[in-house]
């Protein structure tokens, strides 16, 4: 970002030609209130039940009426964070329980869907449902985890949740983005023999009742969504919120600290310490409990013997990479359960920076003389790759080669799916603060996001009672049990705890830390 004072105006002025096109365009954005956000790469699908992107889950969060919402608290650091022990109505207005098994949900009348004008009611929450079972997409993870046996309509703004079992998650799951009513009277139009859910339809087009609806969708340049005017809980402030696409993230740096957008999306550590001085804007930095981890698939050799897994985990520089990626605002995770997670016990971690440990290990499993394995990222976050640069640098040490191989984010996903990958690396997301649940989503064998083909009876049968007991002293023991099984087995390196970092013009406020990362539009404000 160190460039000439000529060479840094070209560079805005190609890019503003570029992707704004108009002047016409640049008057009617004048005229509202606008809200520009430079993002790294395109929306891939608007149908969250088929989202495991967290491009895709961010827009869906914000055009889609999720059934709850965490509730919101001030930090007192000039943000505002998700209180995740609190459970707020959003669509579903209120509820109360019949008994353990039964809950009557009473969903908010008078809401619209905005495509259309439908009114929002009980039948579509029943055709979420069996869309759900319909498409076993991963809203049928939702539902199994949850233990719901079913959906019952019991009124035109009524439905009865049925479970099999007391669930501890169900609220948490369904505040997930991925929760909310879809149009059931424009979906069941556009469905097909061939396609009786309308996924190829609604992979492009959104029909939710959320805070913005989505005006207009050029693949590859931009997304424009613009508020609902008729949202239950009164229009948002921003008229429009314009999701640009800027690959690089220099040029996204660069266009924030010229004015030219207000937010810029997955920027580097660099980037961010260098807009720490601009003028007119401010960087954020967020404690999480949010984890880089870095799965083996470990139905592949080398990574199907534990003394090769256990090797790297003692090859990683984890004091490098908090110091270097994040300028030490993050933290070691010391396990499978982050250090700001309920039930986290650091005396169960039993590693350390240790390369003759790791080089002894590698002797102990056969490969003394190392190996070489590939490890696949999602491209677009640059500090998944500061990441993958510094493992890279530690392991050679040891004789192990890396390659980093940069996906785009869908092939990435796509791979993820199907096991074809040795190695991968991706945050992971702790929005529910439970082991239990995490363990459901990643770790129980053939669980929806087990990219790792990892088995372990004995962690199933823990994550199992997890999930059903509500006795905490239990849970501790629980936990205690699902550290030591994972830190022993190591199907991931738990990389670090990371803070959530993110940069704005100095005068957008009202921003709110939600737990899954994912930047929430309608609280968002422009001030003086």
């Amino acid at each position: 970002m160190k460039i000439s004072a000529l060479l840094r105006t070209i560079l805005v002025f190609s890019i503003i030609t570029l992707l704004v096109g108009s002047v016409a365009l640049t008057q009617a954005q004048d005229a509202e209130n606008v809200l520009v956000i430079a993002i790294a790469s395109d929306i891939e699908t608007v149908d969250p039940p088929f989202s495991t992107f967290q491009r895709s889950n961010e827009t869906n969060y914000n055009v889609y009426d999720q059934f709850f919402k965490y509730a919101v608290v001030d930090s007192g650091q000039g943000y505002a964070v998700a209180d995740t022990g609190t459970i707020e109505g959003s669509s579903v207005e209120s509820w109360e329980w019949v008994d353990d098994l039964t809950l009557v949900m009473h969903i908010r009348e008078g809401m619209t869907f905005t495509g259309s004008g439908n009114p929002v009611t009980a039948a579509d929450f029943i055709y979420w449902y069996e869309r759900a079972l319909g498409t076993e997409a991963g809203t049928l993870w939702n539902v199994n985890t949850g233990s719901i046996e079913s959906f019952e309509q019991t009124g035109d703004y009524e439905v009865t949740v049925h479970f099999t079992q007391p669930s501890p998650w169900f609220f948490f799951l369904f505040r997930d983005q991925s929760q909310a009513p879809q149009d059931s009277l424009v979906a069941k139009e556009q469905a097909t023999d061939d396609d009786p859910w309308a996924a190829q339809w609604l992979a492009k087009n959104a029909i939710g009742s959320g805070e913005f609806y989505i005006e207009s969708w050029e693949p590859g340049v931009e997304m424009v969504l613009r508020a609902n005017p008729d949202y239950w809980a009164g229009k948002a402030f921003f008229d429009q919120v314009i999701l640009r696409i800027i690959p690089n993230s220099a040029d996204r740096a660069l266009l924030l600290s010229e004015g030219e957008v207000d937010i810029a999306t997955d920027l580097s550590t660099e980037e961010l310490a260098e807009l720490r001085g601009a003028e007119g804007v401010k960087v954020l930095s967020v404690p999480t409990r949010n984890q880089m981890i870095m799965g083996f698939n470990v139905q592949q050799a080398p990574f199907d013997n534990p003394l090769v897994r256990q090797a790297l985990t003692y090859a990683v520089p984890y004091a490098d990479i908090i110091a270097g990626v994040f300028n030490g605002n993050g933290l070691v995770s010391e396990g499978p359960i982050p250090v700001g997670g309920q039930y986290h016990d650091s005396s169960l971690w039993t590693y350390s920076t240790d390369l003759d440990q790791a080089r002894a290990l590698l002797e102990q499993a056969g490969v003394a003389d190392g190996f070489e394995f590939t490890l696949d990222i999602a491209s677009g976050s640059p500090v998944t790759e500061q990441i993958a640069i510094i493992l890279q640098d530690a392991f050679a040490q040891i004789g192990v080669t890396m390659n980093i191989n940069p996906q785009s984010s869908s092939e990435f996903a796509e791979q993820l799916g199907t096991l074809e990958h040795q190695a991968w690396m991706r945050d992971l997301l702790w929005y529910v603060d439970d082991a239990g649940y995490t363990g459901k989503l990643f770790f129980e064998t053939g669980a929806v996001a087990n990219w790792m083909g990892y088995s372990n009876p004995d962690l199933d049968a823990v994550i199992d009672e997890l999930s059903v007991t509500l006795d905490p002293d239990r849970k501790a023991e629980l936990a205690a049990q699902y550290q030591s099984i994972l830190i022993e087995d190591a199907p991931a390196l738990y990389v670090a705890e990371m803070p959530f970092e993110i940069a704005m013009r100095d005068d957008i406020q009202g921003y709110v830390q939600l737990p899954d990362n994912l930047l929430w539009y309608y609280p968002l404000s422009r001030g003086e």
